[in-house]
This record gives C-alpha cells, sequence and structure tokens, in this order.
C-alpha cells in the first residue's frame, strides 16, 4: 500500500495516477473517505472544487516535498479551494484530520509508492506517449 509521510505519520493514501483519478479524486465517496494523494509532475498553481463530494475534507497543499497551504473543503461546493502559488503533491483527508495529526504549513511531506503505483504510473506515461 502507498503512503503518506507527513507531520511524522505515516499514513496509507489512495494515489491519484490517471488523468481520470486526477478528475475524479474523491467524488462520490461515502464517509470517512480514504486520504487520497494527487502527485504532480510540474509544480503549477492548482485549485480543487468539491463537486459530487459529499464528505468534508482537509485539503493539504505541497511543493518539493513541504506544505504551502491547508484549506477546508465544504461538501458538493463548486467553489475552487487552493493557494495561489504553485504546487506538485495534493493530499485530501477527512476533515478535523490535518488538525488530529497537527498537520502545518511548512512541514515536510514524502509520499511512498507502492511498487503497482510505480509499475501503473509507468503504463500510464508510456500511454500517454503513444497517443500523442
Amino acid at each position: 500500500m502507498d503512503q503518506i509521510i507527513i507531520a511524522n505519520n505515516a499514513i496509507e493514501t489512495l494515489v491519484a495516477i490517471t488523468e481520470e483519478d486526477h478528475e475524479t479524486g474523491l467524488m462520490y465517496k461515502p464517509w470517512p473517505t480514504p486520504i487520497m494523494t494527487f502527485p504532480y509532475d510540474k509544480a503549477e498553481i492548482r485549485k480543487f472544487w468539491m463537486k459530487n463530494c459529499y464528505s468534508p475534507l482537509d485539503i493539504i497543499f505541497c511543493r518539493q516535498g513541504q506544505i504551502v497551504a491547508i484549506h477546508s473543503g465544504e461538501p458538493l461546493s463548486e467553489r475552487f479551494i487552493g493557494p495561489d502559488e504553485p504546487t506538485d503533491l495534493v493530499v485530501e483527508m477527512p476533515r478535523g484530520m490535518a488538525k488530529a495529526l497537527a498537520v502545518q504549513p511548512g512541514q515536510r511531506v514524502l509520499l511512498k509508492r507502492s511498487i503497482y503505483t510505480i509499475a501503473a504510473s509507468y503504463v500510464d506515461s508510456l500511454r500517454k506517449m503513444l497517443n500523442k
């Protein structure tokens, strides 16, 4: 299983691999939602919304292995959420979990991918190259 190491806690996480994973995220998942991590190849300004997401979330935005911002996501909201600075990793977790784990901006974050996720990411990259 994949893990996100955040605030000295190792937490199991789902990892968004494909473009569809990134677009769908935790939509339609009932409470309590799993933790989901969205890695990106390049740091860019990213905004998330909660359309079709039934559970309140903590959304943690990171760049280069460090937390830059933590935002609260409201269920079913179409308001865009996120910092006005580039990020290359986003973590979604049930609302209140970030506070319970004492997660704060400036802390280090590390995504530890399973061999399955590494292989799936490689296959997805190949698929993208072949479809260009």
